[in-house]
């Protein structure tokens, strides 16, 4: 069978398994099979003569310290090989907009990087003398449309461009060091490297970013190269690192910044793993819950719904509080301000524009020069840009929807958000002056890795790109990184962000690394057993909230969770011996008095087990929970006169349910009225909301540990189950 693309799950099983000889027969069979994959034979030959001279060198038994590094780097060769192999076969047919582009651009004489970046430079020449000419508004717009499809342009064919030659590396140094460039123009550049190497891997794209960020010249370029390099980081986690890009890392790592805005980003990346979450409690608590207010609301008001009347009419604050809305919104506005995106939900409606269908328009930094926002006449426009500009919360392409939204409403409308606009500004202007630390590089680093997350998510053609936030980019998990995140404050910071947004498994491997940072800790120990137990580990958990009870023998918190844990393993001894010690600290407790009393049900000592359940009883007001565990002790203890008055108990309440009808079913056959078991269990079928097949079980598994079924004939028993599941037919009960 001719293969059409290259199986690079297989070479990369080939390679890592050390099976080199096998990769490269797949290579050399599918250039076989494709004849116009000829131009890459030399190259497969080469690195076959090169592993063959390795190959022999090492059969013959001579010592080789550099053996491992030169394997990894003929791996990566390999590895470069077969991406451009199989980039060649998806030019020729693939759909996706990667490869559209990409033919599109091959077919543009004119498109060549260097030739596109003069005419680039000339157009801005022009336009910074527009002023001079007889028509300086019609001059300036029409030289920043060409500048802006100049830009689109050379990012396009930057993003498809592989592999990054010699002349191309320089030519890209060249634009971070020209002063004359715009400055978005740059971090459009950046964008464009790191969107290409998601594409295919490229060493000189990585190498573009790290000296891009070891020289920036602006915190902007920093933090944009940055992201680019660590996702790069995180998506080709498995592949090794060449000799060239090693070195170059351990110069990264010596920069005063360094570690800092690692922290900084790996920060950002975890925010935005909350960002679905908080997304979902938006568009389907909050949204849903206002939309069912809004009649009452404006009944109340006589007016459409408006945050600032809100909080001034005691009425809608009062219905608010009642309905909950008001707790989620606190949520919220806590979520926002521990740096959660909580401006997705919005501007998640505001990406269809077609601006938007342009890609580099996502990563294009908002600025007041672009054709879309340079208004001479529209001062409200030019008044919105400039605030917009200076609001942190909105990520560079969140601005753009705003303008774009906004320049679509009518003037009373526009001048109504605009003085909204000012308002907030106002209140974050009061808020930067009151805080000492500066924060533009934190804010600078939360814009764009949100207009990152919003491309990924919200691309009209999302599913054909590497989502890296799909896996969660997990920087401490890098070895290359784990030093800079092996301090205490980093890791209980990072543990105690993944511990309360419940990613359980990735708490629990953040305070495992902290546990050998500090003294034992019977918080941490307790926050441990409670994400193993989480993630369904009940054994682990035990373990840890065993270390947190040796350091705090009186966290009723601790004892609690290892009885529960205990009765989940089926350890009923050891839990019971916990709920004691509960309820020797607190004896008017009736959870505790009623898990006693459970704990000794299923000890089978029954007499002692009633003492406390009554107990559980008495302090709980009768409660059902009390008298159904009271029905089935009796149940099984034979005291059936007892258990007779406690079914009754059940059977009279209005929240009867599908246990307590096979219960009394039970009681029914053991007292020799199996008629009347039959029609319990029938409506314990029809009526208790469980299907023919929990039902059957769970008659069989309280077969197995009431004792006097023993006693029933079996064919009787049978007679009856099958009554009843008639009886549930007759019903309408669907088997």
């Amino acid at each position: 069978m001719t293969p059409k693309y290259i199986n690079r799950q297989d070479i990369e099983t080939f390679l890592s398994s050390g099976r080199v000889s096998e990769a490269f027969d797949s290579l050399g069979n599918v250039i076989t099979a494709l004849p116009h994959l000829g131009n890459f034979t030399s190259e497969l030959e080469r690195l076959r003569r090169e592993y063959g001279l390795m190959s022999d060198y090492a059969m013959r038994g001579y010592p080789d310290p550099g053996r491992r590094e030169a394997f990894d780097n003929l791996s990566g060769s390999i590895r470069t090989l077969s991406d451009l192999m199989e980039r060649q076969i998806k030019t020729a047919d693939s759909p996706t907009l990667y490869y559209n582009t990409l033919r599109y651009e091959l077919t543009e004489p004119k498109g060549q990087p260097s030739i596109l970046l003069d005419e680039y430079r000339r157009i801005n020449r022009k336009l910074s003398l527009a002023s001079l000419s007889e028509n300086p508004g019609v001059a300036s717009r029409e030289l920043t449309q060409k500048a802006e499809a100049l830009e689109r342009h050379f990012f396009n064919r930057l993003w498809t461009l592989a592999p990054v030659t010699h002349e191309i590396a320089g030519l890209l140094a060249g634009i971070m060091d020209d002063k004359s460039l715009p400055a978005h123009f740059k971090l459009l550049t950046i964008s464009a490297v790191t969107l290409g190497l998601l594409e295919i891997y490229d060493e000189r794209r990585m190498l573009f970013l790290m000296d891009a960020y070891a020289t920036a010249e602006s915190d902007e370029v920093a933090v944009r190269s940055l992201a680019g390099l660590l996702i790069a980081l995180w998506i080709y986690r498995n592949r090794p690192m060449s000799r060239t890009l090693k070195v170059r890392m351990e110069s990264l790592v010596e920069l005063p910044a360094w570690q800092s805005d690692v922290k900084e980003m790996n920060m950002q990346f975890i925010r935005s793993r909350d960002t679905e979450r908080i997304t979902r409690k938006f568009t389907d608590e909050v949204i849903p819950e206002m939309m069912k207010l809004r009649p009452e609301i404006e009944k109340l008001g006589k007016m459409n719904i408006d945050p600032e009347s809100i909080e001034e009419n005691p009425e809608w604050a009062e219905m608010l509080e009642k309905s909950g809305v008001a707790d989620k919104l606190k949520e919220l506005q806590e979520l926002q301000e521990d740096g959660g995106d909580v401006m997705m939900a919005t501007f998640s409606k505001l990406k269809t524009f077609p601006f938007f269908n342009d890609i580099s328009n996502w990563f294009l930094p908002f600025h007041s020069g672009h054709s879309l926002l340079a208004s001479e006449t529209d001062r409200e426009i030019a008044a919105i840009c400039e605030i917009v500009t200076a609001m942190p919360m909105f990520c560079d392409n969140d601005k753009f929807s705003v303008i774009l939204s906004l320049s679509s409403l009518p003037y009373t409308q526009r001048s109504m958000m605009l003085g909204q606009l000012r308002m907030q500004r106002e209140q974050l202007d009061q808020l930067r002056f009151a805080e000492s630390r500066p924060r533009q590089r934190e804010e600078i680093a939360s814009s764009y890795v949100r207009d990152l997350y919003r491309f990924f998510k919200l691309f009209r053609r999302k599913g054909e790109f590497t989502d890296p936030f799909a896996s969660g980019l997990n920087l401490p998990a890098l070895p290359l990184l784990a030093d800079i995140f092996d301090d205490e404050e980093i890791l209980g910071l990072i543990g105690e962000f993944y511990f309360k947004r419940r990613y359980y498994s990735d708490a629990f491997e953040t305070f495992e690394r902290l546990s050998y940072k500090i003294p034992p800790s019977a918080q941490l120990f307790q926050k441990m057993g409670y994400c193993r137990q989480a993630l369904g580990d009940i054994g682990d958990a035990v373990k840890y909230y065993e270390q947190s009870e040796l350091l705090n023998a009186d966290s009723r918190w601790t004892i609690r969770r290892l009885a529960s844990c205990c009765r989940q393993l089926g350890r009923w001894e050891d839990a019971l011996g916990y709920y004691r010690r509960l309820d020797a600290s607190r004896p008017d407790d009736v959870s505790t008095a009623l898990n006693i009393g459970l704990s000794l049900v299923k000890l089978r000592r029954f007499d002692e087990a009633l003492k406390y359940l009554f107990k559980a009883e008495f302090l709980g007001n009768s409660s059902e929970k009390a008298i159904r565990a009271i029905a089935w002790c009796t149940l099984l203890g034979a005291d059936y006169e007892r258990c007779a008055k406690y079914t009754d108990i059940l059977m009279s309440s209005e929240s009867i349910k599908a246990v307590d009808l096979i219960n009394a079913g039970h009681l029914a056959l053991l007292t020799g009225r199996p008629a009347d078991t039959a029609g319990l269990w029938a409506r314990a079928i029809s009526e208790g909301g469980i299907d023919t097949d929990t039902f059957l079980a769970d008659i069989a598994s309280d077969r197995s540990i009431i004792g006097d079924y023993a006693k029933i004939d079996p064919v009787l028993i049978g007679i009856v189950t099958d009554e009843a599941l008639k009886r549930s037919r007759q019903r309408g009960h669907s088997l």
